[in-house]
């Protein structure tokens, strides 16, 4: 079976150190961690709880609330590039390959005029290739937007980090695998009804899992399969540990598609 591995933030009340503990207790090999201080402000030891408890680090998600600044013009949006420059450069000093990018948050349509945005994130894929971490483009939103950057710009370190729910909820009539499985360097499989978006395990929303597994077969992806879910619609289960080995069971129902 492929590499697992789980976002370090799934549900439950615990430390971050508990949290890894758990993970690794579950059956996961890896950890998808968080790379700001929104939640937790001793984030940059993250890979250091992760490597005590035996875990890799798969990739980090980079900051998101000013992912729509990022398209005007403002100190908002250039602050904001700012903050994913120092993530590349914090995650280059702590061996994380892949930096998880939003390029736009919701369904607002493109500027009239994106020039500075694409401006602003070349200046992030040069620190990129300067550091020698990707940034994955991540399916978040109107996929205008991630259409627009994998056309306009070009570096060896952007990549694609498909996010299984979001497509379902955002544009189910997409199929971002087919188009952009090439570039493909994250996962964030979850699930949900196609009316939120719920980041539940898989197998309980409205996901085409089926061609999902065909998609990531097809596209020969060698890096793990990776949940970014929580305990949603799981809450009985009051160990952790209980709710991760289901979630865990899911994946290997995926890996057992893909092998078909």
């Amino acid at each position: 079976m492929m590499k697992t591995a789980i976002v370090d933030y799934f549900g439950y009340d615990l430390s971050p150190r508990e949290r890894m503990q758990a993970i690794r207790r579950g059956g996961f090999d890896g950890v998808i961690l968080l790379w700001t201080d929104q939640f937790d402000p001793d984030y940059r030891d993250f890979p250091r709880y992760a490597q005590e408890e035996g875990l890799y680090v798969e990739n980090a998600h980079g900051p998101y609330l000013g992912a729509n600044e990022v398209w005007l013009p403002g100190e908002a949006g250039e602050s904001y590039t700012r903050q994913l420059i120092t993530a590349l450069q914090e995650c280059a000093e702590a061996s994380v390959p892949t930096l998880v990018v939003h390029p736009v948050n919701g369904r607002q349509a493109l500027p009239q005029d994106p020039s500075l945005g694409l401006e602003r994130f070349r200046r992030v894929l040069r620190t990129a290739e300067d550091c020698g971490v990707a940034v994955a483009m991540e399916n978040q939103g109107n996929p205008d937007y991630l259409d627009l950057v994998f056309a306009q710009l070009a570096s060896p370190q952007l990549k694609f980090c498909y996010d299984s729910g979001h497509e379902n909820y955002f544009s189910p009539q997409r199929d971002l695998l087919a188009q952009y499985g090439h570039l493909l360097a994250a996962l964030h499989l979850h699930d949900n009804p196609g009316t939120s978006d719920l980041h539940a395990l898989p197998m309980t929303g409205t996901v085409d899992w089926p061609r999902v597994a065909q998609r990531l077969h097809q596209s020969g992806y060698p890096g793990a399969l990776a949940l970014e879910a929580q305990n949603a619609g799981f809450t009985h289960l009051t160990d952790p540990v209980a709710f991760l080995q289901e979630a865990h069971a899911r994946l290997e129902r995926l890996a057992g598609m893909m092998a078909e």
